[in-house]
């Protein structure tokens, strides 16, 4: 950073405070993410020159896809039937636009392998005192788990990375440093209960194993792979879980299980206050077949921004889902919940959104690992939560769409 102008180096230590304290708590994240405009805009001034020289279009496409989502939601505000409401999803999402904005207007050239593995060690810090903070006073969070694994997650994976691409050159305590923080990680998605987050984990692993072998390592892949598949699943069965969420048996189809529907018609709760709970750990199913069943109303362009959600507690209603209704539950899939507000089109913009990057990098073959687990993080999330509903998801997803943009741009520079 010595030789970086003083606007750059500002611009990079914004950037990295803003992934760094996402993790720590959204609304500083926030913060950090607006003051990250306020600087590239100084930056902008500073070098009198608006544009990113090192983006070619492809990779602009795939930063303005996610512009594109966005405008889709605004576009909707016109058939919703709660303007004032779709208005305030408009603007709880609009920080979707933010890192990729920054990224597409200010000349980012300058960032190389270094600034990006800063970036991850300060999300490695931030997550690790967050996971010393909730074990010294017992609270680990289990309310926002999908959320607080979406954090969790890249950090398994660069730990991977560091070990594979850096073992060589690093101390024996720099090592046993990385050793600790995949332990961590595993334990702390044990601890908040994520069933999302320990899926999501056993696909990295898988996919890093994958990534081994590729490199010429079959015999190390295959057993690394294997090796912490075991790990992370003799933790899920011996270590402690607050809800024992991950210990009851998902339902796989609503219509084969006669005792689920017929409780929840009669308005008993799957939920963790409900009767069921134990022998069935949610009624996702229930949900996900009600949320497609809505869809199917207005499946081209969707009840509007803000207005989802409302027709699908309707629904519940219309098939019988009284306790899924009372408690307004939203459709806990992104997929849907988008398909929803925005409909098909809505949703089809948004999947080209979130596959662009790794079109780009695999075509080009440049970061493709990379993107590939960063993406997989992604979407897999979006499957079990409504991530972009909320700011601390979408600023998030945002920042790591952003990033994923800047490694595939670092791959192309050092050639």
């Amino acid at each position: 950073m010595k030789n970086m102008k003083w606007y750059n180096r500002l611009q990079f230590i914004v950037l990295c405070l803003a992934l760094t304290l996402a993790a720590v708590d959204w609304g500083l994240g926030l913060w950090m993410s607006l003051a990250l405009v306020a600087v590239t805009i100084v930056k902008m001034v500073a070098e009198r020159r608006v544009g990113n020289p090192a983006l070619d279009m492809p990779l602009r496409v795939a930063l303005m896809a996610g512009v594109a989502y966005w405008l889709c939601l605004v576009v909707s505000v016109l058939w919703s039937s709660d303007v004032g409401r779709a208005i305030r999803e408009v603007n709880c999402e609009a920080v979707l636009l933010i890192a990729p904005l920054c990224v597409l207007l200010s000349d980012m050239s300058y960032i190389r392998e270094n600034h990006l593995r800063t970036m991850f060690y300060g999300l490695l810090v931030a997550v690790g005192g967050v996971f010393v903070y909730n074990w010294i006073t017992g609270t680990f969070e289990d309310k926002n788990h999908t959320y607080v694994a979406m954090y969790i997650l890249p950090v398994a994976a660069f730990v991977y990375r560091e070990l594979v691409l850096y073992r060589k050159g690093m101390s024996l305590w720099h090592r046993l440093v990385l050793y600790v923080a995949g332990l961590m990680a595993i334990v702390f998605l044990i601890y908040i209960d994520s069933r999302t987050g320990i899926l999501c984990l056993y696909g990295i692993e898988i996919l890093c194993g994958v990534h081994m072998a590729l490199r010429r390592k079959w015999w190390h892949g295959t057993l690394m792979a294997v090796l912490l598949l075991a790990l992370t699943f003799t933790a899920e069965k011996t270590l402690p879980n607050h809800n024992s969420r991950l210990s009851v048996a998902a339902v796989t189809s609503v219509a084969a299980d006669e005792e689920l529907v017929e409780a929840v018609a009669a308005g008993d709760t799957v939920l963790a206050t409900g009767p069921l709970y134990g022998k069935y750990y949610d009624a996702r199913v229930a949900i996900n077949i009600t949320a497609l069943k809505t869809i199917a109303d207005r499946p081209v362009f969707g009840y509007g921004a803000g207005d989802g959600p409302d027709a699908l507690v309707e629904r519940y209603g219309v098939e019988g889902y009284q306790s899924l209704k009372e408690q307004h539950l939203n459709a806990h899939n992104q997929y849907t919940e988008t398909a929803l507000a925005v409909g098909v089109v809505g949703l089809l913009v948004m999947l080209w959104w979130l596959v662009m990057p790794l079109i780009v990098a695999w075509r080009r073959k440049s970061g493709q690992w990379e993107v590939l687990v960063l993406t997989f993080i992604v979407m897999f999330s979006f499957l079990f939560e409504s991530i972009l509903e909320r700011q601390m998801g979408a600023q998030f997803v945002a920042l790591l769409y952003a990033i994923m943009i800047l490694i595939i741009c670092r791959y192309e520079a050092s050639r």
